[in-house]
Order: C-alpha cells, then sequence, then structure tokens
C-alpha cells in the first residue's frame, strides 16, 4: 500500500519545479491585486498607456492597474515594449 501512495504522491509532485519558479510564484501571488486586470483587459488599455510612457507622464500612477498586470505578465509585457518601440520609432522618424 506505501507503494502505491508512493507512486501517486511522485505522480501528483511537479517534477520541474524548483526553488526559483516557488518564489516567482509566491512574488506574483503576493502583488496580486483582488481587482487585478486580466490580459484582456490590459490589453485594451495598452495603447493609451504606451503613449503616457512615451510622453513621460506618470503612467504607473494614471494606471496602476494596468502597470500591475504588465509586471506580472511576461507576454503582455512584450507586447507593450513592442508597441512603445514602434511609437518611439514612428517618433522618431518625424
Amino acid at each position: 500500500m506505501n507503494e502505491l501512495n508512493q507512486s501517486a504522491s511522485s505522480q501528483m509532485a511537479p517534477t520541474n519545479m524548483n526553488q526559483d519558479h516557488l518564489v516567482d510564484l509566491m512574488q506574483r501571488l503576493e502583488y496580486t491585486m483582488e481587482n487585478a486586470y486580466s490580459c484582456e483587459e490590459a490589453f485594451a488599455l495598452l495603447d493609451e498607456y504606451v503613449e503616457l510612457v512615451a510622453s513621460h507622464e506618470e503612467a504607473r500612477r494614471l494606471m496602476p492597474l494596468v502597470q500591475n498586470h504588465l509586471d506580472m505578465c511576461p507576454d503582455c509585457r512584450d507586447e507593450f515594449e513592442i508597441l512603445l518601440h514602434v511609437l518611439k520609432t514612428a517618433d522618431s522618424d518625424e
């Protein structure tokens, strides 16, 4: 019976979860706000947020839920960085 329990628990244990992954997960949970934006909600405001950042406005203060989402979501953060780069490149061409 012990062998069966050990087999079941070893199948349920995450195999590639190291300490760095756990620390990252705990930090994300710590920073998660109760009314945090989903990717869809953050993406809907991303162009406005990028314009604030590009114009050196206090985007973090003005749109904290978008910034919080970007701090936690690497995919949306990548989209933000791409949009910011495009906007800065377009501004420098003018």
